[in-house]
Parts: structure tokens; C-alpha cells; sequence
């Protein structure tokens, strides 16, 4: 009787987050849409300021690159995955990316979410193949209406939050180089 109990409450908790998962997830307006005049902050304290998108940022944070785009000389843009979008990393890749041994390899995942100029969701182009600078490519896809573009496998969910300093491109998911996706 008590296990019976413990596997229905255990099943009324996992509906309860299931809920909550696709309720933030389907309210993308949500995401930095809270903040007034956001083109007054940098990319990222604008991304520091909305909780659905902490977990991109504390690996920002660990691989120390928020410096180098605070100190750009130019307009940029950034992928910026949602929380939700980490759900498809393993623990084991997590571990990897935040492991200080592995920081080469967190440097390089977190550059897959930089773009070095400013570009608009609608300059994207369809088969788009962008460079990352390290013999590896990312693949774009577009529709003919720009309704939906994919950067490396991570669909623009929320696009063209105009920084002071740039772009943000919200995601559903982790940009990744072609042989990541294949």
C-alpha cells in the first residue's frame, strides 16, 4: 500500500514539472520580455536578467568569454539556449564542460553560440553553413518566411533582442557544428 502511494505521488510530481516545462516553454514572449528598454544593457546583463536562461550563462561564467565580449569592439551576436535546451545533454557531457581540466572544450562549446557581427534572424539564409573558426562547420536552415530558422540543430525561439552591444537569438537548443547533428 505505502509503495503504491509513494509511485502515484512520485507520478502527480512528474506531471506537476512535465506542466511547467511546457508552460515556460510555450510562452517564449516570456523569455527577456520583462525588461524595459533592452537595448540600455549588454548582452550579458540583459541575459543575466531573465532566470530561464541561467544555465547558458553560469558556462559563460566558468569559461570566462563574458570578459572578451564585454570588451568587443564591435556588435555581436549570441545564441542563447534556454534552460529546457539542456535537457538533451548528458551528465556525462555536462560533467565534461564543467570539469576546470576541460575548459578548452567549454571555450569552444560556448563559441558555438557567438556570432562575431550582428545579424538579424532574417539575414540567415537557408543552407547557410557559418564557420566557427576551428575546422568545423555550423549548418542554417530557414524557411522561405523566416518563420523558422535553425541554427546547429537549435531552433530560434525568440529572435532580435537588440543589446547595447548586439543580438540575442533565444533557443530551444544546444547549437552544435554538423558532425555533432549528424
Amino acid at each position: 500500500m505505502k509503495t503504491s502511494k509513494l509511485k502515484f505521488l512520485a507520478t502527480i510530481i512528474g506531471v506537476c514539472f512535465l506542466s511547467i516545462s511546457v508552460y515556460s516553454q510555450s510562452n517564449n514572449d516570456e523569455i527577456l520580455g520583462h525588461i524595459e528598454n533592452p537595448e540600455n544593457y549588454e548582452t550579458i546583463e540583459l541575459a543575466q536578467m531573465d532566470r530561464k536562461l541561467t544555465t547558458f550563462m553560469n558556462l559563460v561564467a566558468l569559461s570566462d568569454l563574458g570578459v572578451s565580449w564585454k570588451l568587443a569592439d564591435q556588435e555581436f551576436t549570441v545564441l542563447i539556449p534556454t534552460n529546457s535546451a539542456f535537457d538533451e545533454m548528458t551528465i556525462d557531457r555536462w560533467n565534461h564542460l564543467t570539469n576546470p581540466e576541460h575548459r578548452a572544450d567549454l571555450i569552444r562549446f560556448v563559441k558555438y553560440h557567438f556570432i562575431p557581427n550582428k545579424v538579424m534572424k532574417s539575414e540567415f539564409k537557408d543552407n547557410q553553413i557559418m564557420e566557427t573558426g576551428q575546422e568545423e562547420e555550423i549548418m542554417v536552415y530557414a524557411n522561405e518566411n523566416f518563420d523558422t530558422v535553425t541554427i546547429g540543430g537549435a531552433k530560434i525561439i525568440k529572435a532580435d533582442i537588440q543589446a547595447s552591444d548586439g543580438i540575442i537569438h533565444v533557443t530551444n537548443g544546444i547549437v552544435k557544428p554538423n558532425e555533432d547533428i549528424l
